[in-house]
């Protein structure tokens, strides 16, 4: 089997992954690839892959276009465009048997539905206005799949799409261990610091509860956190460590008692969750989004939304769940070797039916 995989363009497949959709392409291309599979990943320079087909190589910084550049213009959309144009022509020749697009542009949605190679689309966010065009423009003649990494993103997508297919991103558990201790003394809150992750409803959780509270991720200099969590940081019970490598997120959750994830809009994978599961520490979270989809009444709790006072008084009787059991729930619904399997299921499925077809 041969399979191209095109990785968003926005930022190399490397550590420190600059978020959890690099980390996933880049997980998902190594497993296949011990799988025996060949794959061909179409990425930003830099990315640490093999078989690298350079995304930025497809655009000359002396092109032509470089002459409509204005303030009239958007010079990192015209960029992407000629690169996306270049690469699906790549695509054609190559002959792969499977196409698998994990963009958050609306182009390859498009482009990829004229394809002969079997394309296949994973949804991974919630449909921005160019994604909703680009469904609408392929849905006459639809000719792709589509992913959605969790229930309730296909909920979101079901007015544009008959039911696609869900498969949730999942981590690698070897890159998580487990403390199954009971008596920690802080909570955690870790991400990206933004509004729309809410860090300082968190750190008023832990206030209430009476809870330390560490808070790790970037983002310290945005007017979101010198408006909301900078004058919190006065309080005595509240730290921030700032941004933290993986090594480090894991040591902080696996000591923490709990992970408070107070997202307010809905997280269509949250990652976090899962990874504090598999570092053994239960989870706080509102009832937005994948949440509820991942998390048991044995591993944490679903909360009403926005609702501090009753996260405060679930973290004071955090104690009462399971910490073994939180990694065993991540070992059997949160593992990514379960989630490569379903997409080679999916991939072969498809081999297939294109077989039959031709």
């Amino acid at each position: 089997m041969k399979v191209a995989i095109i990785a968003d363009h926005r930022h190399p497949l490397k550590k420190p992954y600059a978020g959890g959709l690099a980390m996933i392409t880049h997980k998902m291309v190594q497993k296949l690839a011990e799988k025996g599979i060949e794959v061909d990943i179409y990425a930003k320079s830099g990315s640490q892959c093999e078989n690298l087909q350079n995304l930025d190589h497809h655009f000359a910084e002396d092109s032509p276009f470089s002459c409509i550049y204005s303030e009239k213009y958007n010079p990192t959309e015209i960029k992407n465009t000629v690169i996306y144009s270049e690469i699906f022509q790549d695509l054609e020749r190559n002959e792969y048997d499977i196409v698998h697009n994990h963009t958050l542009h609306y182009l390859p949605i498009i482009l990829g539905n004229k394809l002969k190679t079997k394309f296949i689309t994973t949804l991974h966010t919630m449909a921005f206005p160019e994604i909703k065009f680009a469904l609408d423009y392929v849905k006459k003649d639809l000719n792709q799949e589509f992913v959605v990494v969790s229930e309730s993103l296909r909920d979101q997508y079901s007015k544009f799409l008959n039911f696609p297919k869900v498969i949730r991103n999942a981590i690698d558990l070897n890159d998580w261990e487990a403390n199954f201790e009971a008596d920690n003394q802080y909570c955690m809150w870790y991400g990206s610091i933004c509004k729309e992750k809410a860090p300082h409803l968190a750190i008023e959780v832990a206030i209430k509860a009476n809870k330390p509270i560490i808070l790790a991720g970037r983002g310290k200099n945005s007017e979101y956190f010198e408006r909301f969590v900078s004058p919190l940081l006065k309080n005595p019970l509240v730290s921030y460590v700032g941004e933290q490598d993986k090594t480090q997120i894991n040591r902080l959750l696996r000591n923490a008692m709990a992970l408070l994830f107070t997202s307010v809009w809905e997280e269509p994978s949250a990652l976090g969750i899962s990874e504090s599961l598999a570092s053994g520490t239960p989870v706080l979270s509102w009832d937005k989004g994948v949440a509820s989809e991942i998390i048991t009444d044995k591993v944490g709790q679903i909360l009403d939304p926005l609702d501090t006072t009753a996260m405060a008084e679930a973290l004071k009787n955090i104690e009462r769940f399971d910490r073994e059991a939180c990694r065993k729930h991540a070992e059997q619904h949160c593992n990514i070797d379960k989630m490569i399997d379903n997409y080679v299921e999916f991939y072969e499925a498809l081999i297939e039916e294109n077989a039959e077809v031709y």
